[in-house]
């Protein structure tokens, strides 16, 4: 047994050092499969060994038998607090349901795009400056667990030069939330805009916000109550016996400690909407511009590129 724990050992390393170096589809070639069980593999051959030792039992392939239930058994309840927390999160989202306004929401005001992860850098992406286009907004502000940054639309002349800032990909919104239009054009036009009659500016956020965006969750908040909502219940149970697995890019950060990860049953209840894009929700119950009938861009201008504004 000594040479299964020292080999599964070897092989363990290889499958983290895999992880770290390595991207998720490298898991996709079959050859490498067995490899992703070896940390398992290792810990669960380490602890019998281990065990075995200590039992007052002669025959080794019992004392053994014994060991491997014990590990098991003992790894078991340590994962089982995990298993019942996240089956009782699940149950308590499915039970969320749909909210769908009869008309589409009219937006006026201080608008909050509010995410669950931090930003390496907040920028106006298309849902902002999609919003932000809108006759009654007056600024977006987009937030993360680590701040917020507000974006306004201002005369040129008005404009902050250090203040002024470049959105991403303005026409994104036409492909992900069905405002309609081309985003070569879309991006054309923004273009245009801003580098001419006006400027999109940040700044610090407004002191509260008339409509709050909360896309993890997928709903539209006014004040406190829930205005539209689209209810999709997804939870990841770790399994029991536990197994652990290559964690990827922070992929399954829930149940992750360095490279590695606890295996876990994906659960879902509701409509399948994880294929369809965060954004396809805001597109289906806001009142939007719809950005069909732009002009061509010039000759020189190629269709897909960001705009950029100057000051």
């Amino acid at each position: 047994m000594k040479r299964a724990v020292i080999v599964t050992g070897v092989l363990a390393l290889l499958a983290l050092l895999l992880a770290r170096t390595a991207s998720a589809a490298v898991v996709m070639f079959p050859p490498l499969w067995p490899l992703m069980l070896a940390p398992t593999a290792f810990l669960y051959l380490a602890g019998t060994w281990a065990v075995s030792a200590l039992l007052p039992i002669r025959r080794v392939w019992l004392a053994r038998g014994v060991a491997l239930g014990i590990v098991v058994g003992v790894a078991c309840l340590a994962v089982l607090p995990l298993r019942l927390a996240a089956i009782a999160e699940f149950e308590a989202q499915a039970q969320i349901t749909d909210i769908m306004p009869h008309t589409p929401i009219v937006l006026t005001g201080n608008v909050w795009i509010e995410e669950g992860y931090a930003f390496t850098t907040r920028v106006c992406d298309d849902l902002c400056l999609t919003v932000l286009d809108l006759d009654r907004v007056t600024s977006v502000t987009v937030a993360d667990p680590d701040g917020a940054t507000t974006f306004r639309l201002v005369p040129a002349a008005k404009a902050d030069p250090a203040a002024v800032a470049a959105p991403r990909d303005p026409g994104g919104f036409v492909a992900w939330g069905g405002s309609g239009g081309d985003s070569g054009k879309v991006n054309a036009h923004w273009q245009a805009r801003l580098a001419g009659p006006e400027r999109l500016v940040r700044g610090d956020p407004p002191p509260r916000a008339n409509v709050t965006y909360r896309l993890a969750a997928r709903e539209v908040r006014r004040g406190d109550t829930i205005i539209a909502r689209w209810a999709n219940a997804v939870m990841s149970v770790p399994i029991i016996p536990p197994m652990l697995g290559m964690s990827f890019s922070g992929a399954d950060s829930g149940f992750a400690a360095g490279p590695l990860t606890l295996a876990y049953e994906l659960r879902e209840a509701g409509p399948f909407r994880d294929s369809l894009h965060p954004y396809a929700f805001f597109g289906a119950v806001l009142a939007l511009k719809n950005y069909d009938g732009l002009p061509d861009p010039p000759s020189d201008q190629i269709p897909g590129q960001s705009a950029a504004s100057s000051p």
